[in-house]
């Protein structure tokens, strides 16, 4: 850089309030830019540099931009030290200058423990490339993230989870690259681990049977339509039982309702222990009926999951519902075909409900398929 661009520069930095100068190897003045002001016998801190020519360039601050610099740092200090938030100013490569007090209650640590330590420290291992990757990888780029929760650790090694925000810091404030305020979020997460926990019960319960806990009319009339159009696309095959309790309302009717719901239960049990497979999905479709969808399943897999299901419930005792056990059958209707364009989920459910009153016509206790 030559004189005249050192002239220029220097005429730059004195509107920042600071002084530059440039000296040859000699100490004779080649440079020299508006002199800093002082305040009394303040000294301000210089900087000073060789540059690879011999020359020595020299940088002398403004006294009063200086002391306005060490107010503004003594101000966020004083601010940081009554925050309940902890507030850590790091370094570029994310070494901590400055902890707030709030360490010694969040994580019951001694705010001069943490200089010389990484702000990675302060977090769990498994959130640290994340928390990373989020707030610092990209900074620069339009404008901080907002507030994330992730789990910073105490001195003892437990988790805490916090609101984490981070801005870049101005170059020259004293404090750091980075300003990192942690707010304790625990209250916050553990509210919305509850809600989730709630929202997944409500939705459970809004697709199952209360009384058997099988899926209910509505999950099944969903999951057929869905396994449909699943088989329609990939040209599988689809196939439905529809099972109806034999004799259900006589048995009803001899003892009563809290006992015929126990036989429903029973037999609910019994069908979804032989409805095992990933995908396949048995359902309460009213009443004494009960449904099973069976995807990528040819009529022939179909009758003998179907023959499964009702040799399991003619073998079942029910002694602990009525004493003797009185006996239960079921018959089941068998539909399979690969979807075709032009129909929909409903042919299903006709065929295999025009089988189930095949069967019951045909003496019941039996599975029958349409040919």
């Amino acid at each position: 850089m030559t004189n005249a661009e050192l002239q220029t520069l220097a005429q730059l930095l004195s509107g920042l309030g600071v002084m530059l100068t440039v000296t040859d190897a000699e100490g004779h003045l080649l440079v020299s830019g508006p002199p800093a002001q002082h305040r009394g016998d303040a000294l301000p801190h210089t900087v000073s540099m060789n540059l690879a020519d011999g020359r020595r360039l020299v940088l002398i601050p403004d006294a009063e931009t200086e002391l306005r610099n060490a107010e503004a740092r003594q101000r966020f200090r004083v601010l940081a030290e009554h925050s309940s938030d902890l507030i850590v100013a790091v370094d570029a490569d994310l070494a901590i200058r400055f902890a707030s007090q709030a360490a010694t209650t969040m994580l019951d640590i001694v705010p001069q423990e943490l200089h010389g330590r990484t702000l990675a420290e302060l977090l769990a291992p498994e959130d640290r490339a994340g928390f990373i990757a989020r707030h610092f990888m990209h900074a620069t780029r339009r404008g901080p993230p907002g507030a994330d929760l992730f789990r910073a650790l105490r001195r003892d090694g437990s988790a805490l989870w916090i609101e984490a925000r981070v801005v870049l810091l101005p170059p020259g404030n004293g404090l750091g690259d980075y300003l990192v305020t942690l707010r304790d979020a625990e209250q916050r997460k553990q509210a919305e681990l509850a809600l989730g926990a709630a929202n997944a019960e409500l939705s459970a319960l809004a697709s199952t049977d209360a009384l058997t806990g099988l899926a209910n009319r509505r999950m099944f009339d969903a999951t057929l339509r869905k396994e449909w159009f699943r088989a329609l696309r990939d040209g599988a095959p689809l196939a439905l039982l529809m099972i109806d309790i034999d004799h259900f309302k006589p048995l009803n009717d001899r003892y009563d309702h809290q006992t015929g719901d126990s036989y429903l239960i029973a037999v609910a049990q019994l069908i979804a222990h032989n409805v095992r497979r990933a995908g396949d999905m048995a359902a309460r479709y009213g009443g004494e009926e009960f449904a099973v969808v069976l995807p990528g399943t040819a009529a022939n897999g179909a009758l003998d999951t179907a023959e499964v299901i009702r040799r399991a419930v003619q073998a079942a005792r029910f002694d602990a519902i009525v004493k003797d056990g009185a006996p239960l059958t079921v018959s089941i209707g068998v539909a399979a075909t690969v979807p075709i364009a032009g129909a929909g989920a409903a042919t299903l459910v006709h065929s295999a409900d025009a089988a189930l009153y095949q069967a019951k016509r045909n003496g019941r206790n039996r599975v029958e398929i349409l040919s």
